[in-house]
């Protein structure tokens, strides 16, 4: 049985520096996209390190592993995805546009589980082009959960500009009852305290010096933080089964402030919520979220 343990500074750092061992081209054409698969049989998660990982996202103690939780965990089949020679595109400068998570059934802190990530369906974006990162996870043959995240690979594009994908347009309020509305103070050394569980060394993420060198005026936390900390204060998801979907729009910068609102009801079939994350001091959008309930696994 393998289990997913706290991240170690000395393979957390062989993992980053093989990302750069390969020169990586990118692609002239979506289709090219090879696919890189790894997987890990029979995991659970280390106790203590998802105890670290509910306390940086201000979760409790509960009977039901977080959503975002085997995302992260994950991170070591990423990783290695990511490290492929035949990967195309540079891991460091990628940008997280969205987030999908599809669950059945909720999972027990103990649960054994069958792990599977896979890249695919490369796309043409304004910026350049995107591509899947599937991550499955399997129990007793059936698949509960499904984390599909998609990635950009900023660089010269094909696409046509789409006003819609400009993060600049501004978004309409949703509609509904407004359940949650909280302002929270996101300290400095977030990101480099998430980075410490996540085993992410992007150095976007630890301090304001490191991030300018890349376009930043200031250090960013990570956007699988920001999600799991807005669930957290909605108290999202409330049904074992779920559909999420997360379309991050800005980051937040460190340290910030940020607005947490959530809309029930916030759809035509009255059924799907809503939640915002805004900066407090722009009231600029950084991330939407929507969420369903779903048919659980018979």
């Amino acid at each position: 049985m393998a289990v997913i343990q706290p991240p170690r500074l000395l393979p957390v750092l062989a993992a980053t520096v093989g990302l750069f061992r390969h020169r990586r081209t990118g692609l002239n054409d979506p289709v090219a996209l090879p696919h890189i698969e790894r997987s890990l049989a029979g995991a659970t998660l280390d106790a203590d390190w998802l105890a670290a990982y509910r306390a940086i996202v201000g979760l409790p103690v509960e009977p039901a592993l977080p959503p975002l939780a085997l995302q992260i965990a994950a991170a070591p089949l990423h990783m290695a995805i990511l490290g492929d020679p035949r990967f195309p595109f540079r891991a460091l400068g990628l940008v997280h546009l969205t987030q999908r998570i599809t669950q059945t059934a909720s999972m027990p802190p103990d649960a054994r589980f069958d792990l599977r990530a896979f890249c695919t369906d490369a796309r043409w974006e304004k910026r350049g082009m995107s591509f899947g990162l599937v991550t499955e996870a399997i129990v007793e043959g059936e698949l509960v959960w499904r984390g599909e995240t998609r990635a950009l690979a900023p660089g010269k594009t094909q696409a046509l500009a789409s006003a819609s994908a400009d993060a600049s347009v501004v978004a309409e309020e949703p509609a509904g009852v407004c359940a949650c509305d909280q302002v929270l103070s996101v300290a400095e050394s977030t990101g480099r305290r998430y980075a410490a569980i996540a085993g992410d060394l992007n150095p976007i993420h630890q301090h304001a010096l490191l991030a300018r060198l890349f376009g930043f005026r200031r250090a960013i936390v990570h956007g699988t933080w920001t999600l799991a900390r807005a669930l957290a204060v909605a108290g999202w998801p409330r049904t074992p089964a779920f559909t999420l979907q997360a379309r991050f729009r800005r980051p937040v910068e460190l340290p910030s402030d940020i607005r947490v609102r959530a809309w029930n009801g916030a759809a035509a079939d009255g059924a799907t919520q809503r939640l915002w994350v805004t900066s407090q001091a722009s009231g600029k959008l950084c991330l939407d979220i929507e969420m369903a309930a779903s048919t659980a696994a018979s």
